[in-house]
């Protein structure tokens, strides 16, 4: 449903940007005050882009079930699942690795939105519904080549929206 799918989208771009993650990223830009491009992209980040970045990814989200308090009023409960892909290079004078720098920002995320052993995750606030539950799914790396290297982080989100039927 484009309105579920929309709000999730806003939440977890207000989310992050009131958590400090966009200054961590940028701080390890070579110009950290480039406000040309976001640390944060939607599917996709444009060829310009500065290291190290995040895309997101919102896939097709499951209904676990429907209700109804009125005729008129029904709502579901959806599982809808995110990707956090953090992307990194080596940094001139930073002793980390591409491996490094990208485990470091994806503990940074998992704190804002879930799966860090000692920090609870924000709850995310929807226009249309309301936010359940982070659930952490996994996280990997993945070495994309000699100098990048990309860090996974997977969870579902799960919502209480409003449908008509």
């Amino acid at each position: 449903m484009a309105i579920a799918s929309s709000d999730l989208v806003k939440a977890l771009n207000t989310v992050w940007d009131a958590s400090t993650l966009d200054v961590l990223f940028k701080a390890l830009w070579s110009d950290p005050t480039d406000a040309e491009f976001p640390a944060l992209h939607d599917q996709v980040a444009g060829g310009e882009q500065p290291f190290p970045y995040c895309i997101f990814e919102m896939q097709t989200g499951n209904t676990n079930s429907r209700m109804s308090a009125e005729s008129n009023s029904i709502r579901e409960i959806r599982d809808v699942p995110v990707n956090f892909r953090v992307h990194a290079r080596e940094i001139a004078d930073d002793p980390r690795t591409a491996k490094g720098i990208a485990s470091y920002l994806v503990e940074e995320i998992m704190k804002v939105f879930g799966g860090h052993p000692t920090v609870a995750p924000t709850a995310l606030v929807l226009d249309n519904g309301k936010f359940l539950q982070s659930q952490y799914q996994n996280d990997y790396s993945v070495r994309e080549s000699e100098d990048n290297f990309q860090w996974i982080v997977s969870y579902i989100f799960r919502i209480d929206v409003p449908v008509m039927a």
